[in-house]
């Protein structure tokens, strides 16, 4: 089966290139990503789909171990809804602080997302890493 890389370049993909497609591994680290950097309600026609992260962004009364339990509960919902290719074994997140003087003095933290299964039709394990900059939240 081909899965379509993002973004999409309809001009290749109209003159039949291959350049469009991927492995199944990469699409899924694409709709994971896509699931971590949507909030919920932002697809009017899925208004699940997505994650708590950027409804808690800048909420200030949450404590650290609250926002990691939030966002770990709602993405392995949200995967295992909408990524039926994996099956999901483990997503861990831990949220450590930023000590760079040079970044925006708005980003504070850094969120470090793992995302661990394996791929239902092959059983090849599978895993996904990405780190996120996340506004200022309280200890």
């Amino acid at each position: 089966m081909k899965y379509l890389k993002y973004p999409v370049n309809f001009k290749s993909l109209l003159r039949g290139s291959q350049d469009n497609f991927c492995k199944i591994e990469e699409s899924i680290a694409y709709n994971i990503m896509m699931i971590i950097t949507t909030s919920f309600g932002e697809i009017p026609e899925t208004p699940s789909y997505g994650s708590i992260i950027w409804d808690l962004e800048f909420n200030q009364h949450i404590k650290k171990r609250d926002w990691e339990d939030l966002v770990r509960k709602s993405l392995l919902k949200s995967i295992a809804e909408f990524e039926k290719r994996l099956s999901l074994s483990e997503v861990s997140i831990s949220l450590d602080e930023i000590d760079d003087k040079e970044l925006s003095s708005s980003i504070r933290r850094k969120a470090n997302i793992v995302v661990k299964g394996s791929i239902i039709e092959s059983l090849i394990p599978f895993s996904f890493h990405t780190k996120l900059n996340i506004s200022p939240i309280s200890q």
